[in-house]
């Protein structure tokens, strides 16, 4: 009987060791054998792994709106004091000074005519306190290393051409609504405008949203040149430029000739990024505190930017 079950119990142990040992894999396919599981998942990391990595260009279009405070410096109460320019007597002049018919006599005498007037003042309210920047065309390169799909070094070189708007008021004497008892009290258009250029170096970081999508938040250093172009004033169908030499007869007045101002400051957007394969396209917003500098001019400002970017 014990006999029995000694052979009963060895069968069972060949059968079952027999079975299991056919149902593994032959040695020679061990060798390039993987799950099929494991296979799945590095399919799906290869893109982001191996294919978004590296260094990749962009254009970037957009909107830039900068901040009302640096639009102030246009609006005719010249923060500008001494000569711009000495040797060419280049000056910032208010609009009282640069309309004063004592001193740009021929400018003075124009305008008297035009409007049929035989004098001309500025009211204590004149000055517009509220100027501001017209949204402008943001046009600029993106230069961006990733380590993967989802983090990045990006450097973005943008430049913007601003204008900054306001009116004034002017009172004429010896109008003939002057004359009926009423104040003829006129308003004429002043604007500025000048040339920025934006140069932010900064770390991404992302997270996935979808397949083919990342949120992400992105934050650095930023440098600004800003480069004055002009302001001017528009009376009788006529532009004066405040920034000018003092009148002398038989000589063309003299405009400023300025040099870009640097600034620095730091920056933060956050926005989608859209990829297809190694091809990307991403919307941002952002925000810049930096320092505006024009002449000797400067102020730390907020601006603000809307910006799409298609990048290889």
């Amino acid at each position: 009987m014990n006999i029995r079950i000694v052979v009963i119990v060895i069968l069972f142990t060949f059968i079952n060791t027999t079975l299991a040992f056919s149902q593994r894999p032959h040695r020679s396919v061990l060798k390039g054998y993987r799950p099929a599981i494991n296979l799945l998942y590095e399919d799906d990391e290869e893109p982001e792994e191996d294919s978004i990595r590296g260094l990749g260009f962009g254009i970037n279009l957009g909107a830039y709106f900068g901040n009302a405070k640096t639009a102030n410096f246009y609006n005719g109460t010249c923060p500008v004091e001494g000569y711009l320019n000495e040797a060419s007597q280049v000056r910032c002049y208010t609009i009282e000074e640069r309309l004063d018919p004592s001193v740009f006599i021929q400018d003075g005498a124009y305008i008297n005519n035009f409007y049929g007037s035989q004098s001309y003042f500025l009211p204590y309210d004149a000055y517009p306190t509220n100027m501001r920047y017209n949204p402008a065309m943001s046009i600029g390169l993106q230069l961006k290393y990733n380590f993967n799909r989802y983090a990045a070094l990006i450097l973005n070189v943008n430049a913007a051409k601003l204008v900054a708007a306001g009116q004034f008021t002017m009172q004429f004497v010896g109008t003939p609504a002057q004359f009926n008892g009423q104040s003829d009290v006129r308003l004429f258009s002043i604007a500025g405008g000048e040339q920025r250029m934006n140069i932010n170096l900064g770390y991404r970081q992302g997270w996935m949203m979808g397949n083919f999508s990342n949120f992400y938040i992105q934050i650095g250093g930023s440098t600004l040149f800003t480069k004055y172009t002009k302001n001017t004033v528009f009376v009788a169908e006529k532009t004066y430029d405040l920034i000018t030499s003092a009148p002398v007869i038989g000589q063309t007045a003299a405009t400023a000739q300025a040099q870009a101002g640097i600034g620095f400051g730091g920056y933060a957007s956050t926005g989608v990024e859209f990829w297809v394969g190694r091809y990307s396209f991403d919307i941002s917003f952002g925000l810049a505190r930096e320092k505006v500098k024009i002449f000797s001019y400067e102020n730390n400002v907020m601006n603000k930017w809307l910006m799409a970017t298609f990048a290889i």
